[in-house]
């Protein structure tokens, strides 16, 4: 792409006079860059190692010198705006199947892609996904969780199916675990909670094949994590405690009112960093997260719902030591 385009895309100002006049990709991994490359940069330090690497045009918003005169060094208002312009022209030039669903359908599209590697999920936070741009083919099929993004991208994209399935036969095993019947299928003992079951269909009728089930178990959504009285995390199952995290907050009030539902006969406890108007059960407000254990420690509970803090790290707290657990008992 000539250099003088990409300046009239992203309403950039040259700030020298290169010798070089096209670059070939877009690059917002420093570390990724190879020579004759587009660099959309955060920081001064970022710059530097896409300059080793052998970056032809740096694209940046903040107060900088330039460099080296050979490349070309192009302003702009906002990288991250400049970032969405070029994904728009890239997407403008083809005729593309692209759609908007929530998060969940996109989570598990996400764990089940490897069965269609025509399927391109766009993230929400653009700058991971700016490899789909380098070839773009009206063979593929794009998604993203954002419609604000994707309407920014692609105006004419479609919002992606989420019908209300005729279920038959539906067991709820637990919070976490159901048997259901759809069509001619039996679908035994799915980690997926029924709030999503329409979500899962919505994904197991667009691949059209069977789906491995046991990579269910990497969906977050509405997963426990078992612990014990000294809240060291268990096997699945294996407590009558667990704790829910959803870091999405889109996804908070239909989970609660799922949980408020499902789960009346337990003693539940919401924790967030800012109090939470109208909710049942009681509530702490924790704005850090490392105290967790010392809140929760003398708590008489069944579940604990977690809401704006991720699973992966309330994990990582409660995997404390033996000598660290025994001494907060």
């Amino acid at each position: 792409m000539n250099i003088s385009s990409i300046i009239d895309i992203i309403d950039g100002e040259l700030q020298n006079s290169p010798s070089i006049s096209f670059i070939y990709n877009i690059k917002t991994d420093p570390k990724k860059v190879i020579e004759g490359d587009l660099f959309l940069a955060k920081n001064y330090e970022e710059i530097i190692i896409a300059l080793k690497n052998g970056a032809f045009g740096i694209v940046y918003d903040f107060e900088m010198e330039v460099l080296d005169k050979e490349i070309a060094w192009i302003k702009v208002f906002s990288v991250d705006e400049s970032l969405v312009k070029l994904f728009r022209f890239k997407f403008s030039t083809f005729n593309l199947e692209v759609y908007y669903c929530d998060k969940v359908t996109f989570d598990l599209l996400n764990i089940f892609k490897y069965l269609n590697k025509q399927i391109k999920l766009i993230s929400s936070k653009l700058y991971r996904s700016t490899k789909i741009i380098e070839n773009i083919s009206e063979d593929e099929i794009f998604f993203s969780s954002d419609e604000e993004l994707i309407k920014n991208i692609y105006p004419n994209y479609k919002k992606f199916s989420q019908k209300d399935y005729k279920i038959y036969n539906l067991i709820e095993h637990s919070l976490f675990e159901t048997s259901f019947s759809y069509e001619e299928k039996y679908f035994q003992k799915l980690k997926i909670p029924s709030l999503y079951i329409n979500q899962f269909l919505d994904v197991y009728n667009f691949f059209d094949t069977d789906l491995d089930f046991h990579k269910l178990a990497k969906f977050s959504h509405f997963k426990p994590i078992f612990v014990d009285k000294y809240l060291n995390i268990i096997d699945f199952g294996k407590s009558n405690k667990f704790i829910i995290c959803q870091k999405n907050l889109d996804l908070l009030v239909n989970e609660i009112s799922y949980l408020e539902k499902k789960y009346k006969y337990g003693k539940t406890i919401f924790i967030s960093p800012i109090f939470i108007e109208n909710l049942k059960e009681k509530q702490i407000v924790l704005e850090n997260l490392d105290d967790l254990k010392h809140v929760i420690k003398k708590e008489n509970f069944n579940a604990i719902y977690i809401m704006g803090y991720d699973k992966i790290k309330v994990e990582e707290i409660l995997r404390l030591s033996l000598h660290e657990n025994t001494e907060l008992f």
